[in-house]
């Protein structure tokens, strides 16, 4: 065992020993909303735990060196404050999903490729430990009337993290599956994802003469540019791809060039899609019944209240059922421009799904359905963080009974 491995375990078993003995008074009071604020108190904990840490002696009867002391110290703040084993997994920027398995396999996202990290907790029961703390901060019940929980923690100050727990009931082998994906709080702009190759292809036209006072990313990718511009100005966005194919990245970073004259309302289910300096945006969140309270509210009532509020744009941050697909639907043919993101496999699949939900919620027949569509001009697929795909929703064939969706990405090449 390394001797790192031996300060997380001791720093572990002294947290625990503090649990138990004597901070019950000031542990149980770090919920969710006064964690990070309550300094004084964090500083009497850890007052308290170096005192043990001082009076520590090995095997052999050394004592901690000041380096030793100060790394369990940090693997303490980590175990109370923080993440505890997987703390340094949480602020890698390199890192956007973390999925535990259980206490000795832990998965992880960098860059894109998915690996199997090289942490493991020490036991069953030390991981057990770490859901149950999980939970208890962020006031989460799990049981057996709801065994799958998601909420979100925007406390950390570098990521918004997007929780989802899985009680061991309904897991082969009884353990908990703990699922984290990671949202930047400093969102990436149009311009770092060009860099990040997320507009792949390069201009392979001359410009039909259209000037851009305002570009949004180099003049490498002109001709993608003016897309940007015609989607963002246009009358609406839907987004499409695989989970973590860059869906909620990219409209983070077109929120931002939404015109400071437009009145915008973001409906969603976790705190993920924002744009601080926007002077007139609502962000609102749903309110799911955790067990204790028997009062929620879905993103259905959300944009069912956007359609009573004096907006331009109602952004929805993902659609997963009907009712949100109806009401997004009735709000872009009312003259909302409207932006949401779907789970697709292509552009015109995303198209089918969104129609298959407004059927769901209001009885219509697949025709009727699509027509509700109209509202949306722009359909994009992202696929391994690029955009592979987009399509305008020109019109609607009555002969077919189907869209017409014109392919505007990837550009036709020019014949020479």
């Amino acid at each position: 065992m390394s001797r790192e491995t031996e300060l997380r375990n001791l720093a572990l078993s002294l947290v625990d020993e503090f649990y138990e003995n004597q901070g019950q008074g000031i542990l149980n009071s770090l919920n969710k909303r006064t964690y990070g604020n309550l300094s004084s108190d964090r500083e009497a904990v850890l007052a308290s735990i170096g005192e043990s840490l001082s009076e520590y002696q090995d095997e052999d009867g050394n004592e901690m060196t000041a380096e030793e002391k100060a790394a369990a110290l940090s693997f303490v703040k980590k175990e109370i404050w923080g993440y505890g084993l997987i703390d340094d997994l949480i602020h890698d920027k390199t890192i956007s999903d973390i999925k535990i398995h259980d206490a000795g396999h832990i998965r992880i996202k960098r860059e894109g490729r998915r690996e199997t990290s090289n942490l493991a907790f020490p036991s069953e029961a030390a991981y057990q430990s770490f859901v149950t703390r999980l939970l208890e901060r962020n006031k989460v019940n799990l049981g057996t009337a709801n065994a799958i929980q998601t909420f979100t923690d925007a406390e950390q100050e570098d990521f918004i993290l997007r929780l989802a727990v899985i009680s061991g009931l309904l897991i082969v082998g009884g353990n908990p599956c703990v699922v984290i994906r990671k949202i930047p709080k400093n969102k990436y702009s149009l311009q770092e994802l060009e860099q990040m190759g997320m507009f792949s292809e390069q201009s392979s036209q001359q410009d039909d003469g259209e000037e851009i006072m305002d570009p949004y990313i180099s003049v490498e990718h002109l001709q993608f540019d003016l897309l940007l511009h015609r989607m963002i100005c246009g009358k609406g966005i839907l987004f499409t791809g695989k989970g973590a194919s860059g869906k909620t990245t990219l409209m983070n970073a077109c929120l931002e060039k939404i015109p400071e004259t437009d009145s915008v309302m973001i409906c969603q289910e976790n705190a993920e899609l924002f744009d601080l300096n926007h002077p007139d945006l609502i962000a609102a969140h749903v309110m799911i019944n955790g067990g204790d309270s028997k009062v929620s509210y879905n993103l259905g009532d959300l944009t069912r209240v956007a359609l009573l509020v004096d907006l331009d744009r109602v952004i929805v941050g993902e659609v997963k059922e009907g009712s949100e697909a109806a009401g997004l639907s009735k709000a872009s043919m009312t003259g909302h421009k409207c932006w949401t993101s779907v789970h697709g496999e292509s552009c015109e699949m995303a198209v089918e799904k969104m129609a298959d939900y407004i059927s769901q919620a209001t009885g219509y027949g697949n025709r009727e359905a699509l027509k509700q569509l109209l509202g949306f001009e722009y359909v994009v697929h992202l696929r391994d963080f690029r955009v592979d795909e987009v399509v305008r929703i020109a019109d609607f064939d009555h002969e077919k009974g189907k869209l017409v969706l014109e392919k505007v990405y990837p550009f036709t090449k020019e014949e020479p």
